[in-house]
Parts: C-alpha cells; structure tokens; sequence
C-alpha cells in the first residue's frame, strides 16, 4: 500500500473547511460542545476521506473496494455529524456514536486491506 502525500494533504484541508462549518452550525445552538463537533467531524473525515483519497493499493479491485467502502462511510459520517451539529449536541451519544462509526469503518478497511486473492 502506498499514500498520496498529495492527496493525504487535500483531506486535510477539505476536514478543516469542514470542521469549520460544523464549527459554525453548532455554534447556532450556543452550547460549549461545538468544539468537540468539529474535532469529531476532522478526525471523521480525515480518516474516511483519507483513505478514499490517499491510499493507493497494488491490486485494483481492492482498491476500488476500498475508496466505495471509504466513500459511502465519508458519507455517513459528514451526514451524522452535521445532524448532531445542526439539531443540538448530547455529548454521549454523540461520542458513541461517532467512535462505533469510526471503529467499524477502521475495522472493515483492515479487512479490505488484508484480502490477498480477489
């Protein structure tokens, strides 16, 4: 597996920009979580969008099913957290629910990682 530095630094602008709205959105509710909404939406999505965008593998089909999996889940993840951000923040279910998107998300890319014969 290889990285795109290149592409590894656009994910990292496009979770700024985007945390920066969550940021803003949150900020509507007058609450002192919207910092932790947008520490939650970069790390979402620097971890979705980056390995949609950055990680390049040998075998292609993998690949692709990689950058799906990656993409359908930076779906998810930007729609989750813009619905806490806009609808107000309960910091428990926030938490939970971003970590169990995150871990299956991780967890289903090593998966797709690790298959060798497709």
């Amino acid at each position: 597996m290889k990285i795109s530095w290149f592409s590894a630094l656009l994910s990292l602008m496009v979770a700024a920009v985007l945390a920066w709205l969550a940021y803003d959105v949150a900020l509507n509710e007058h609450t002192d979580l919207d910092l932790y909404v947008a520490l939650g939406t970069a790390v979402s999505v620097v971890l979705t969008l980056g390995t949609a965008m950055a990680c390049k593998l040998e075998n292609t089909k993998v690949g692709v099913s990689l950058k799906v999996w990656s993409g359908l889940m930076f779906i998810v993840m930007l729609i989750t957290n813009f619905c806490f951000a806009n609808f107000g923040v309960k910091m428990p279910w926030y938490v939970v629910v971003t970590v169990c998107l995150l871990v299956l998300h991780l967890g289903v890319a090593r998966s797709i990682v690790s298959i060798r014969n497709v």
